[in-house]
């Protein structure tokens, strides 16, 4: 006989695929939740996905470009800018999100039998139609400036889930951390804001001293971002493999410790929120 999986049982590991898959019907009516109340009794709704990339991506012109005189790369500074500013819009909402995602849904936690993790999952997707639509938004861009589309756009959906695990690890470590302590809510915004200046997304990998690219590397998005400019604008973009080692290194590390502390902790959310 099938032996029935239940999460309460003791022996339940909280990311049994079996369970996960029951569950998908509330992650995606999560999903459906979140997006519908981000763009609730907004004038123009879903376009905001599209519009604020692009409005910072122009902000970046100006400031780094026009006033910083940053080398010529051999494509419209636009188009640098935007292309990882898609990425970073993907993560920065996911990762503020992943933050609150247990204490916002306290009255769910307690009342609910569920996988908690499923609030974590629905944080890393957070903002993935906003992520393709922007890649739309790139692609109309370089047809205006007639830049060729690269054969290595076939490797933009591996970027795209190593970016989704990188959500997922940071919103298990931000949820599980704001649980038990709230400043944490309050400091992640100051740390986006830090972590735009320090990945490159004004500025390209080339831009660093070479001292210290690998130290720059350890930041997962430094790849993730590089691999997408590369995959969008062609080779002169190739992150190195010493790069991507580095970033996918990190990320193993970040993934598994937020596994290790949200299994340790769950069971004590209902208690503590």
């Amino acid at each position: 006989m099938e032996k029935k999986i239940s999460y309460q049982d003791k022996s339940f590991r909280y990311l049994h695929p079996l369970v996960l898959w029951r569950a998908r019907t509330l992650l995606i009516h999560l999903i459906k939740r979140d997006l519908l109340v981000s763009y609730k009794q907004t004038f123009i709704g879903m376009t905001w996905v599209l519009i604020k990339p692009f409005a910072m991506s122009l902000t970046i012109v100006f400031v780094f470009d026009r006033i910083g005189q940053f080398p010529d790369y051999g494509f419209p500074y636009l188009l640098i800018a935007l292309s990882a500013m898609t990425l970073w819009e993907f993560f920065s909402n996911a990762v503020s999100r992943g933050c609150i995602c247990i204490v916002d849904d306290r009255d769910l936690i307690v009342r609910a039998n569920f996988p908690r993790v499923l609030l974590a999952i629905n944080s890393a997707l957070r903002n993935s139609i906003g992520f393709f639509a922007n890649l739309v938004l790139v692609f109309a861009i370089m047809a205006y400036y007639q830049v060729p589309i690269s054969v290595n756009i076939i490797f933009i959906p591996i970027i795209f889930i190593f970016t989704l695990l990188l959500n997922l690890s940071l919103s298990l470590w931000f949820g599980t951390l704001n649980v038990f302590f709230r400043d944490v809510q309050t400091l992640i915004p100051f740390l986006i804001r830090i972590g735009l200046f320090i990945s490159p997304v004004a500025f390209t990998l080339q831009s660093v001293p070479e001292q210290w690219k690998s130290l720059f590397s350890i930041n997962p998005l430094v790849g993730l971002i590089e691999s997408l400019r590369y995959c969008l604008l062609g080779e002169k973009f190739w992150p190195g493999t010493e790069t991507l080692l580095i970033g996918v290194t990190s990320l193993t590390v970040l993934l598994l410790s937020g596994v290790y502390v949200f299994g340790k902790n769950e069971r004590k959310f209902a208690d503590v929120i």
